[in-house]
């Protein structure tokens, strides 16, 4: 018995060593980016951890704010000046009687999850006297339920996430440094058994990670069908690319290749005759944005979560969808309220929300609907004075 412990030990050892199996590749910044690949500015100034945004580094009389997100803290296709850290900072400074600093912890894809954990690792060493969350509704849900990020059947990259039993808040889970007891041994083993049934490690995580959620959907197809059946039928990349030329008037069934049945889609959230899955999207963004809070008012900050308005996706979008439909034909019934719905996970005293007019002047391209540098200057202009307003600032 004493051999075979030594054994395993030496083994473990030897394979640290030689570094077998590589170390899981877990979560991002803007390294790993999918914002990244699609920047044109590859000589960015990334942050002390990574993210894109400038050097954390401020003075004791510095009023210091903190902007978390995910694609649109990033903002992968403005310049670094004109990202909306540098925008909120100059809007701010121009009305306080004091400098301010604010800094970006963000990414592309990121989830309330990787949020949390990215504010409890800068708290460890910076301050802030205010925290800004700025929410995604149409991502952040289903991204904060699911151990990688993908809105289909097919795993994406894999990410530290967190898991909701019995109301209580569990994890974070497959951290790089974590992911069975970091052991060589065990990983390789997996890794193996995955190669053996010819899928990836990130297809087993995701396979064995669905087993233990709440149930999911079986199918809509014959449910649904009548209230769906009379509208017009578009591509889900068609109708957002065209979102201001189609008529406003009519009622939409968006076609999309996106898993409904399994609750991995933007439109999950906001299905009229939701799963218990679609129900759990829910719940674990509500539990995750009250710690982020927790979190927050631990080092003595202020919290607030804050939502633009927009005519696409919230006016428009909200007004034409009516039901959206996958490949296989299962038809679902959406009500694409994105504000309501946030406004059902975030308390009145903890969020904002404001309306941020403009079309496709404001957005990168009319196939890319990430605000570019005006949208984000509107954006951020509007939110300092809503700031000063509610007096969460110093004057």
């Amino acid at each position: 018995m004493g051999s075979t412990i030594v054994a395993i030990f030496i083994m473990e050892a030897l394979l640290r060593g030689i570094g077998i199996p590589a170390k899981l590749n877990s979560g991002w910044g803007w390294e790993d980016s999918a914002g990244r690949k699609l920047s044109k500015y590859e000589a960015l100034t990334t942050n002390q951890f990574g993210y894109r945004g400038q050097n954390i580094n401020y003075d004791t009389d510095d009023y210091v704010v903190l902007l978390v997100g995910d694609s649109q803290v990033e903002a992968y296709a403005g310049q670094p000046e004109h990202m909306p850290e540098q925008f909120l900072q100059e809007s701010l400074a121009s009305q306080l009687h004091q400098p301010v600093k604010v800094f970006s912890l963000g990414s592309s894809g990121w989830g309330q999850d990787q949020q949390l954990l990215a504010i409890q690792e800068y708290f460890r060493v910076y301050r802030a006297d205010l925290v800004l969350l700025w929410a995604t509704p149409g991502n952040d849900f289903w991204e904060n339920a699911f151990p990688d990020r993908s809105a289909t059947s097919q795993a994406g990259p894999l990410k530290p996430t967190f898991r909701l039993m019995e109301g209580e808040l569990h994890g974070p889970y497959f951290t790089s440094g974590s992911y069975l007891h970091n052991s060589a041994i065990a990983q390789l083993i997996e890794a193996v058994m995955a190669n053996l049934q010819n899928e990836t490690l990130e297809q087993r995580i995701l396979r064995r990670w669905l087993q233990d959620m709440p149930s999911s959907h079986k199918t809509h197809k014959a449910e649904n069908e009548h209230v769906c059946e009379r509208l017009t039928v578009i591509n889900q990349v068609e109708f957002f690319n065209t979102i201001f030329d189609l008529n406003n008037e009519i009622g939409y069934t968006v076609r999309s290749g996106e898993d409904f049945l399994h609750s991995r889609s933007h439109f999950s959230p906001f299905m009229i005759n939701p799963s218990r899955r679609d129900e759990y999207l829910v719940a674990i963004t509500e539990r995750l944005l009250w710690h982020v809070k927790g979190e927050v008012e631990r080092h003595h900050s202020k919290f607030l979560a804050f939502y633009p308005v927009r005519e696409d996706f919230d006016k428009r979008g909200m007004q034409m969808v009516k039901c959206v439909t996958d490949f296989q034909g299962n038809k679902f019934k959406v009500s694409l309220d994105y504000a309501g719905r946030l406004k059902d996970v975030i308390s009145s005293e903890d969020l904002v929300v404001f309306d941020l007019p403009g079309g496709n002047e404001i957005v990168v391209s009319p196939s890319d609907r990430h605000l570019n540098d005006f949208g984000n200057e509107l954006a951020m202009k509007k939110l300092s004075l809503i700031l000063i307003e509610r007096a969460l600032v110093n004057r």
